[in-house]
């Protein structure tokens, strides 16, 4: 799937505040390798690097911020140099039009991607789910404040890019 031997790069994507950091820092578990900082990104981190698969591949982690009038047609550079992607969502928010356009475009270009719906713990609004269901996306309800259901999403995405 890689672009580069041992190399694959995850693509964070959603709202301000949404947690996209706080869930690269739950699923890799501080197993960092470095930190590229020649790329910039919403919250100023840079590209990560980190280790998450068996085979000892380094997994390239980048985010990129939407909000509700964001045009996909920027961001084209960066969807094909992605390997794989994670929409992460606010459990209490319904999806706005960039969020649906982006899911649509993923499921037509056939772009392998899984949906964190992050902060449970403040609740879940019922209409996202069903949303989500409709659009029949793979996601998982997730506390990175309170560690919650981040085991079988990090399972599931390690067997999705092994």
């Amino acid at each position: 799937m890689g672009k580069v031997i041992n190399k694959l790069h995850i693509s964070l994507i959603g709202r301000a505040n949404v947690g996209k950091s706080r869930l690269i820092d739950c699923i890799f578990n501080q197993q960092k390798v470095k930190k590229d900082t020649r790329f910039q990104t919403d919250n100023e981190k840079g590209i990560e690097s980190f280790k998450l698969l068996s085979n000892g591949a380094q997994v390239l982690i980048d985010t990129i911020l939407i909000d509700d009038s964001t045009d996909f047609g920027l961001f084209t550079e960066t969807l094909s140099k992605s390997d794989f992607f994670i929409i992460v969502l606010d459990a209490r928010e319904e999806l706005n039009k960039s969020e649906t356009e982006l899911i649509a475009h993923f499921q037509n270009k056939h772009f392998p991607f899984l949906v964190a719906v992050n902060k449970i713990e403040f609740g879940t609004n019922p209409y996202l789910l069903s949303e989500l269901d409709a659009l029949e996306v793979t996601y998982f309800e997730l506390s990175c404040k309170e560690n919650a259901g981040l085991e079988s999403f990090r399972e599931m995405l390690i067997r999705l890019l092994n």
